[in-house]
């Protein structure tokens, strides 16, 4: 890519690819989720139980960030709050079978939309898309 080119029509695309995508994805879906609550679910199903700091590490928000997502995906029975038997004082966040649905129900849909958006895509462009994203995420991970 030369580096004339217009990178704020770049991040134009990027938005609005971001923004329909999104929709698509969470269309039908029951309850009124943001990418936070989708990426804590998911956080929650790899660690399968944390505490509020954990999440909030991991999301690079404060604690009462957390608190609110937590409360909001509790009122919608996605998570569950269970005291540590360990120690009393701590609460431990648990993805709950509803929630767990809910990711299914969102993964199966991201593949539909992807499979269908990458279609009539050959070989060659899919790999070229491949490295691109990789090279920005191995960026942003490193920055």
């Amino acid at each position: 890519m030369k580096k004339s080119c217009d990178l704020s029509e770049l991040d134009k695309i990027a938005y609005e690819l971001h923004k329909k995508l999104f929709a698509q994805i969470t269309e039908g879906i029951e309850f009124p989720v943001t990418s936070s609550h989708i990426y804590m679910l998911n956080y929650l199903k790899n660690q399968h139980e944390c505490m509020v700091t954990d999440i909030a590490n991991y999301l690079g928000v404060t604690l009462g960030a957390v608190t609110s997502l937590v409360d909001r995906l509790y009122d919608f029975g996605l998570v569950s709050r269970e005291r540590s038997e360990i120690d009393r004082r701590l609460v431990m966040i648990r993805l709950s079978e509803r929630g767990e649905e809910l990711l299914k129900k969102i993964d199966k849909r991201r593949q539909e939309i992807f499979n269908y958006y990458l279609k009539d895509m050959d070989e060659e462009e899919l790999l070229y898309l491949s490295k691109i994203a990789e090279k920005m995420i191995a960026k942003i991970l490193n920055s």
